[in-house]
C-alpha cells in the first residue's frame, strides 16, 4: 500500500502506545483503494474502531461520499465476516472499500 497507509500505521502506534489506558488487542480503520480505472491514492475513513462491527458504519460512510463525489453508486455486502463495500464511478473508476485492523496494516 501507500506510503499514507504506512504513516498512519505509525501515528496509531504512537497514539496507542502512549496512552495512559490499556488499549483494546486491536484497533479498526477504514481504507478505500482504486481497484480498476484511473489511479487515486487510498483514501482513508475518519476515525478508529474498536472493532469491526463498528467500522461497518465507516464502511457505509466512505462508499457513500465517494460515491457521491465521483457521481456513481455504491453498495455494502457482508464477505467472510466484516463487511466490505464497492463505489462505482461514472468515469469507470471502482474502489474498493475494507476493514483493517491495525496489525494487518502494512509495516515498513
Amino acid at each position: 500500500m501507500s506510503s499514507e497507509l504506512a504513516e498512519l500505521t505509525d501515528l496509531l502506534e504512537t497514539d496507542l502506545s502512549s496512552s495512559a489506558l490499556a488499549p483494546a488487542p486491536d484497533a479498526y480503520l477504514v481504507v478505500a483503494e482504486v481497484i480498476h480505472g484511473p489511479h487515486l491514492p487510498p483514501r482513508v475513513g475518519e476515525g478508529l474502531y474498536c472493532s469491526a462491527e463498528c467500522a461497518e458504519h465507516g464502511v457505509r460512510e466512505l462508499v457513500n461520499a465517494l460515491a457521491k463525489e465521483e457521481g456513481g453508486s455504491g453498495f455494502v455486502l457482508p464477505y467472510q465476516g466484516r463487511m466490505i463495500g464497492c463505489a462505482v464511478a461514472r468515469g469507470g473508476r471502482l474502489w474498493s472499500v475494507q476493514i483493517l485492523a491495525r496489525s494487518e496494516l502494512p509495516t515498513v
